[in-house]
């Protein structure tokens, strides 16, 4: 906001010292409302001053996490990374930033804390608009709690950017959950890049209960692209944002469902 000219604070307090804003592992602790969502949910603990390369690193380790060590990846450069951190970029809210993408699909908490005490706001209502949370005054955002897929569920990240490093002109973010007779039974698709906020998809609801066909999923991203705006700027024209848009909607959809055609054989096979 400093470097863009749209804030200009009469003074900046380096917060860099708080440990207790930099911790990172599993959930620990049951919060209301948060960790009992159902068996097999579980939840990353994410402190807001945890650097973006430490979480991608982390985010290696664990095939539950792969879908936040993918999406981080595309976030600037290693350099960049190394000093951007996670909740920092949550609180910047730029509509076209992956981490705000992906805790969006994932269905992720913020916990913000003042004098007044603490409260949760989920991801779906943390974003309001171009860099602008739920965030009032007085108060700051202490650490993020991100749902992890459990282990079947397929999960894909995809981005459409000119040159790395950039922002993304568009990106998307899906995690398919399979039942056992393959029909889908959940499913979460979120787009950046579109609007003054990242976006979820309704419209892949209508996946639910059905067996999976590319013909359904190339007719969902027709639907959305035909609700949604576009508009022309210097990176690209309405029709080829719009063109992009229907080609990686039904791109990472089909790649969450082939990650979830992946597990389930490798479940059976142990």
């Amino acid at each position: 906001m400093l470097n863009m000219r749209l804030a200009q604070p009469k003074a900046l307090v380096d917060i860099n010292g708080l440990v207790a804003l930099a911790t990172l592992g599993p959930l620990e602790t049951n919060l209301a409302g948060v960790a009992a969502q159902g068996p097999g949910a579980a939840f990353l603990e994410v402190g807001a001053l945890v650097r973006q390369r430490q979480l991608e690193r982390y985010a290696l380790e664990e095939e539950r996490t792969r879908l936040i060590h993918t999406a981080l990846t595309y976030v600037g450069h290693p350099q960049t990374r190394n000093q951007g951190t996670v909740g920092g970029s949550l609180a910047h809210a730029d509509p076209s930033a992956e981490l705000p993408l992906l805790f969006l699909t994932l269905g992720g908490t913020a916990i913000i804390q003042s004098t007044r005490g603490e409260r949760q706001v989920a991801a779906e209502q943390f974003f309001q608009s171009y860099f602008t949370t739920a965030i009032e005054p007085g108060e700051m955002l202490t650490k993020t709690l991100w749902r992890l897929p459990v282990p079947d569920e397929g999960m894909a990240f995809k981005e459409y950017r000119r040159r790395h490093g950039d922002f993304a002109l568009l990106a998307a973010a899906c995690t398919i959950k399979l039942g056992s007779d393959r029909k889908v039974q959940h499913v979460r698709l979120g787009l950046g890049g579109l609007a003054d906020t990242p976006l979820l998809v309704d419209e892949v609801r209508e996946l639910v209960g059905e067996h999976w066909a590319k013909e359904r999923a190339r007719a969902i991203a027709g639907a959305v692209v035909n609700r949604l705006d576009f508009a022309d700027d210097y990176q690209a024209s309405s029709s080829y944002r719009r063109q992009l848009a229907s080609v990686l909607i039904a791109s990472v959809l089909e790649a969450a469902y082939e990650d979830a055609l992946a597990k389930e054989d490798l479940l059976c096979e142990h």
